[in-house]
């Protein structure tokens, strides 16, 4: 059972909220459900929500009174190509101002950048000067940025002052578990989000029931499997350990939930220490650990 100081690390993902968010085709949550998970989180203390204005549900307020006691982190993605300073600050502040008005909260934990490529168009300047005035003017208590290439990232986090990183560190992907990366983020004291540690549910899945895309990745998944049964393991455990035991101190990890049941057996999950056995089975092969590369139908 996860202690408080590992549920104060997690953030609820939302992405699947009222969508088909993932490889495993679950009914979209009732209305019902939803105000169970909300009132579970605030009891458990899970206070952190992620967002962001493309989701399927960005109306939280029907769901929880209280939502004030949340903090939210709000994904921000708008068309940030041949735009002036003006338009993109008119266009930021719109998003942000619609969501808050919306969940009628006053103020957001944080506001993050859907895309790295933001941060190395034409525009970064002007994108960022925004945020930073956004800060300033008391919306957010930090702005943040979420990515998939560590070398754009390692880039862009030694120019520009972000409070929070997002970024995949999975059974799989395990890219940022390097020491030269993680120095970066200590030295600017950066707070790690860590998301698709679930891989959109690909760990849940028996092998044979995979898209055919995926077997050409036999020998890693059975690898897995063999770990799963040698130590004793259930997935769920595996991947939330693996996430809590990455060696950087400053960070949150992000869960994905389909259902309340979900939310429980995520609280119940035994949390074991030694995960170095699992740098067994990291891969670099952008076509697995990239969804937004897979060639299956959805």
């Amino acid at each position: 059972m996860l202690n408080l100081n590992y549920k104060k690390r997690l953030i609820l993902g939302t992405a699947s909220f009222k969508s088909n968010y993932g490889l495993d085709k679950k009914p979209k949550l009732k209305n019902k459900e939803l105000i169970k998970i909300f009132n579970y989180c605030l009891k458990e203390q899970i206070l952190y929500i992620d967002s962001s204005n493309k989701y399927q549900l960005t109306d939280f307020k029907n769901y929880n009174k209280a939502l004030k006691k949340f903090k939210i982190i709000l994904k921000i993605k708008f068309d940030f190509q041949k735009k002036t300073y003006y338009q993109l600050k008119n266009e930021i502040f719109f998003i942000i101002n619609n969501f808050l008005s919306k969940n009628q909260i006053k103020k957001l934990y944080c506001v993050m950048l859907h895309s790295e490529n933001i941060m190395t168009s034409k525009n970064k300047i002007k994108v960022y000067e925004i945020l930073k005035l956004i800060k300033k003017i008391k919306l957010v208590d930090k702005i943040g940025i979420s990515s998939y290439d560590l070398n754009k990232t390692t880039k862009i986090i030694k120019k520009f002052d972000f409070d929070i990183l997002q970024f995949p560190y999975n059974l799989f992907d395990q890219r940022i578990n390097d020491k030269k990366f993680l120095k970066i983020l200590k030295k600017k004291n950066i707070e790690l989000h860590i998301r698709s540690i679930f891989l959109q549910g690909i760990f849940f899945i028996k092998f044979d029931k995979l898209p055919t895309y995926f077997h050409k990745w036999r020998n890693i998944f059975t690898k897995l499997q063999k770990m799963l049964i040698e130590n004793s393991l259930d997935t769920l455990s595996l991947c939330l350990s693996h996430a809590f035991n990455l060696g950087y101190d400053n960070k949150k990890v992000i869960v994905g939930i389909k259902s309340f049941q979900n939310l429980e057996q995520i609280k119940n999950s035994k949390i074991i220490k030694n995960v170095n056995f699992l740098k067994k089975i990291q891969s670099k092969e952008k076509k697995l650990i990239m969804p937004y590369l897979w060639k299956i139908k959805k």
